[in-house]
């Protein structure tokens, strides 16, 4: 609905006469005699609210594994042609599972020691092994990124192989769009 028709009315009561229309209609279809308001049936708003959000939002940044949101998250900030975006998201998957299987061997100690470590009752044998399996996943990461650096360069620039790399390191928080420090740069 357009907010010049209404002479300068909120769009918030616009938005609301645009509700109040669907919701006679909706009520009209479902043959209730009584019409559907705020007042008297909250848990249909609540549930009619909650449909339009997962219609009107619904993106891969809603997908269910973490992986699949950084990619999407990757994909959605690279500003490359849809042709681009369809030969690098097996990449990512692909990079992101393996990066994944080369931090496996130490995020296994570490969660089999995480009673350990948030005790303070580490032992010293155990602090070893856990920055032995470190490095290692830390030297296995590398090349997981080397490697797909080079994969990557056979689709993209190495300016836009950068950036790849730069979105992917991303915290979590921005990925998921959560971060209040995250301010767009268009």
């Amino acid at each position: 609905m357009c907010l010049a028709d209404k002479e300068n009315m909120p769009i918030f009561a616009v938005n609301l006469q645009s509700l109040n229309q669907n919701v006679a209609w909706v009520s009209h279809i479902l043959g209730t005699q009584k019409q559907i308001t705020m007042k008297n049936n909250r848990f249909f708003w609540v549930c009619l609210l909650m449909a339009a959000f997962l219609f009107t939002n619904a993106s891969p940044i809603m997908a269910g594994k973490k992986a699949d949101m950084r990619v999407a998250y990757v994909l959605k900030n690279m500003g490359i042609s849809r042709d681009l975006q369809g030969k690098l998201k097996p990449l990512l998957v692909s990079y992101l599972a393996d990066k994944k299987a080369a931090e496996k061997q130490y995020e296994d100690m570490k969660d089999k020691l995480k009673g350990s470590i948030d005790n303070g009752t580490l032992t010293e044998k155990q602090a070893q092994a856990l920055l032995n399996a470190k490095w290692t996943a830390a030297e296995k990461e590398l090349a997981v990124k080397r490697q797909y650096e080079t994969k990557f360069k056979t689709v993209l620039s190495a300016k836009k192989t950068y950036l790849c790399f730069d979105l992917l390191n991303d915290k979590k928080s921005k990925v998921m769009g959560t971060d209040k420090n995250n301010k767009d740069e268009d």
